[in-house]
């Protein structure tokens, strides 16, 4: 059974992106009204069931995909949940318009994300996961 942490996340819901970066060989960064969040891991860009962008099609096909389509597709829509599996060191946020990105934890060195709040909250995907 798949395990969903307990961490409250109200303080992002609600919240809009106001920046994405785009900047071609930089980690996926994105800029809350009152926070962020920082991929170095893979991710993909879901809308309702459909892949619309993976961070593996930016790295294979630049220039079909990029973060600029991120930007695109998410720029200035708010946060609706956050979700973070325990077990697979997965974390899925929910955006208005049925967009979703997931982010999938796959290193036993590096970190995976951060996800971080004006307020003092940072969590981040330690190596080997949570």
């Amino acid at each position: 059974m798949v395990k969903k942490s307990n961490i409250n996340f109200n303080y992002f819901v609600g919240q809009k992106i106001l920046e994405i970066n785009t900047e071609e060989n930089l980690p996926l960064g994105i800029r809350f009204d009152n926070g962020g969040l920082i991929v170095e891991c893979p991710w993909r860009l879901r809308k309702i069931k459909t892949i619309i962008i993976g961070g593996s099609d930016c790295i294979s096909s630049p220039d079909n995909y990029s973060h600029k389509k991120v930007e695109t597709l998410l720029m200035g829509k708010k946060v609706e949940s956050i979700t973070f599996f325990e077990d697979f060191s997965m974390l899925v946020i929910e955006f208005e318009g049925n967009y979703s990105l997931d982010l999938f934890h796959d290193s036993n060195y590096f970190e995976g994300w951060q996800l971080y709040g004006d307020n003092g909250f940072d969590l981040i995907s330690l190596p080997g996961g949570f």
